[in-house]
């Protein structure tokens, strides 16, 4: 059965990585169909809206879609996100020789870091700190209570049991998935449980609740401090993290770093009824127009992609056509120590296709 695929260019030189994605899927002649969504610049000349009922009426029609990065998290990134109830943010982390990782032993670094992408404290429940005052809050471990009469703002986190477990499934399941194709099965939470002892604690419980359903797999607990640093002295450790919505945002991009740059990660947000995939990275507005953006982190999210689709092989056979390109090092793009263009990489993509 043919699946569709909206496309949401994205904006500055977010277009110059998702058109020549688009192409090289198209390509790969798949019973994949690919639609594009007016959205961000282009539409708001001509519909006066970034996000035009057209765009989600797209998108609605369509079995996922694929994001090029926008400049604000209002809009078509919003409905694909918090419209659509993808909650499940999947951000890998693979070291292959060639990426200029700042590490001096970054071999076997081969990671997945889960994070909640609905809840925490990012839907921005904020305002004046008066507002508590009827709560009359009180930390008993502490001994302290809030006082409400002082100036200032306040962010409410929230994390409910539900899209908690919905999580550390999807956690258990990618580690099974992997274990099959070697890796060691297991899983790691991570959470400020020690001081957030009801809503961090309870992340951290759910998760060594459903770990422990699936026998075949470990569980390992961190602090969050603790797990930034470990990141860094031995990344080689993790298989699959999971974290809730602000710890796995910061996190994530650290783990970036290790193998690279956000020009590096891809991006998949997966939710029980749609998904959508693009690169973590901004817009890169300094760099619009001049060929010089890092198609990697696309591209891999193409593979990503597939791979959600059905088509194991195929997602298989682009992620190493694009790392290929790294372990020739003849066509790498300026951020990673070389002088090609976004086509020239692409086009050496086509070839080792």
């Amino acid at each position: 059965m043919s699946r569709r695929v909206c496309v949401v260019k994205g904006e500055e030189a977010a277009p110059e990585v998702v058109l020549p994605t688009v192409q090289i899927l198209e390509g790969m002649n798949l019973d994949i169909e690919f639609v594009w969504a007016e959205t961000g610049d282009e539409a708001v000349a001509k519909y006066g809206t970034g996000f035009p009922e057209s765009a989600q009426k797209m998108i609605d029609e369509s079995d996922c879609a694929i994001m090029g990065s926008t400049r604000n998290i209002r809009g078509v990134h919003g409905y694909l996100r918090w419209g659509k109830k993808c909650f499940a943010n999947i951000r890998p982390t693979k070291y292959v020789p060639g990426l200029r990782s700042p590490l001096k032993n970054p071999e076997g670094i081969d990671f997945i870091i889960l994070r909640e992408n609905l809840e925490g404290l990012y839907p921005g429940w904020e305002g004046d700190i008066g507002q508590l005052a009827p709560l009359k809050l009180k930390n008993d471990m502490l001994g302290i209570t809030l006082d409400t009469t002082a100036k200032g703002k306040f962010a409410v986190k929230v994390n409910t049991e539900a899209i908690t477990r919905d999580i550390c499934r999807v956690a258990c399941e990618l580690a099974m998935k992997r274990k099959a194709r070697g890796w060691p099965g297991k899983v790691t939470v991570s959470s400020k449980y020690n001081l957030l002892t009801q809503s961090d604690e309870m992340f951290r419980r759910i998760a060594e609740e459903t770990v422990g359903e699936y026998p075949e797999l470990t569980f390992d607990q961190l602090i969050i401090d603790n797990c930034a640093q470990q990141l860094v002295i031995n990344p080689q450790q993790f298989d699959v993290v999971v974290m809730d919505n602000e710890h796995g945002d910061i996190l994530a991009d650290e783990a970036a770093a290790l193998v690279g740059g956000l020009g590096l990660a891809p991006n998949a947000c997966v939710g029980k009824e749609f998904a959508y995939f693009g690169s973590v990275h901004g817009t890169a507005p300094d760099i619009m127009g001049k060929n010089l953006i890092n198609p990697t982190a696309m591209l891999l999210c193409g593979s990503m992609l597939l791979e959600h689709l059905g088509y194991e092989k195929e997602a298989a056979h682009l992620e190493a056509a694009v790392y290929k390109v790294y372990q020739d090092g003849k066509y790498l793009t300026r951020d990673q120590g070389g002088n090609a263009s976004t086509t020239q990489f692409c086009e050496a993509v086509k070839a080792n296709l």
